[in-house]
């Protein structure tokens, strides 16, 4: 097949001047077990898609698509439709493990009529069941005019595939609502194009699943802006609620990794203080980002020369890691080295 491993006849706009290439729907209907998947992308994009795992290995999604039995779907007050546990869920479970129904590149050259027209031809390809999923999705500003690309808007995740950002809507995860303090953790995989979800903390049966989408340790005005301005809507979470509390507890947390980022002679970066910041993260209900402090401990514990304790915390900075930013992160490989040999480690006994 010529145009292999897309099923339909690939349409295409004019040259973009930002882009300086044109972009194109490429869908094929098949994707994953008749999942389907349509991106808008420009070819030379297009080829790198195509190349990837999720296309080239009919292996490699297995475990994605399938409903992990974890998470129903429920209308929640004054929060549409929302994630809730089927289950009472561990932390490291994993959630959920889907990829995306649309994939379209980021471009500010269309207008809003004609990037409308081809997101719903996009869309118009997928399989019933995946159109019937992307349509009923949560909208910003409710004309059905300009529904579909409403719909990204609303729920749109960003993958960076070729070097280039695109957004990605998955339908099931786009259902995932926003915490301060969440529950659970995701990543992207860019290889498989799937997003996956994985709870970080114990979580109810019944409870509301949730992740974060903006950065818990900004101080609650820039946290409100960010999701003001991105998602169109104020958090009432009780880390925002708690203004004053919040932000001295993020403060305090930025002004000690300040301190245990400090390897100057006069450094009070101890042990003790990685502790201290570490609890502050879990008192904040921020387990899906402890990678930080863990990494902090273990370089404050080698840095005293207990090798042990830094060996526990590396590995439990790379187990964070894992759930926050997938296994090919650079991050990983700062505790990689350290695990090698500790006592061989740049920071080993740097504050004796």
């Amino acid at each position: 097949m010529r145009n292999y491993p897309w099923t339909h006849t690939t349409q295409c706009t004019e040259i973009l001047p930002s882009i300086g290439d044109k972009l194109c729907v490429y869908t094929n209907a098949s994707f994953s077990n008749g999942r389907g998947i349509s991106i808008f992308t420009t070819p030379k994009l297009a080829e790198e898609f195509a190349n990837l795992p999720a296309f080239k290995d009919q292996s490699a999604l297995k475990d994605v698509n399938v409903d992990s039995g974890a998470w129903y779907a429920h209308e929640l007050p004054g929060k549409g439709v929302g994630l809730l546990a089927n289950k009472s869920l561990k932390s490291k479970d994993r959630v959920t493990a889907y990829t995306p129904a649309l994939i379209a590149h980021l471009e500010g050259d269309l207008g809003t009529m004609e990037r409308e027209k081809w997101y719903r031809l996009a869309i118009s390809q997928l399989p019933d069941a995946t159109q019937h999923a992307y349509l009923q999705l949560a909208f910003v500003y409710g004309q059905d005019i300009i529904r579909v690309q409403d719909i990204v808007k609303a729920n749109t995740f960003q993958l960076h595939v070729g070097g280039q950002n695109h957004l990605a809507v998955f339908p099931e995860t786009s259902r995932l609502n926003h915490a301060c303090s969440p529950n659970a953790q995701y990543y992207l995989d860019p290889g498989l194009l799937t997003h996956f979800v994985h709870a970080t903390r114990p979580i109810a049966l019944d409870e509301e699943i949730t992740i974060s989408y903006t950065s818990p340790l900004d101080l609650t005005e820039v946290r409100q802006q960010h999701l003001q301005d991105g998602f169109l809507f104020t958090c009432t979470c009780s880390r925002c609620t708690n203004q004053e509390a919040t932000d001295d507890t993020v403060e305090t947390i930025q002004r000690l990794q300040a301190a245990l980022n400090d390897w100057s002679e006069s450094s009070h970066g101890t042990p003790k203080l990685a502790e201290t910041v570490l609890s502050l993260y879990r008192r904040e209900g921020l387990e899906g980002f402890l990678d930080i402090p863990y990494g902090f401990a273990a370089l404050a514990y080698n840095a005293v020369g207990d090798s042990k304790e830094a060996e526990k915390f590396a590995r439990l900075a790379q187990e964070s890691i894992l759930l926050k930013d997938g296994p090919w992160t650079p991050n990983m490989q700062i505790w990689n080295e350290l695990l090698k040999d500790p006592m061989k480690h740049w920071s080993y006994k740097r504050r004796m």
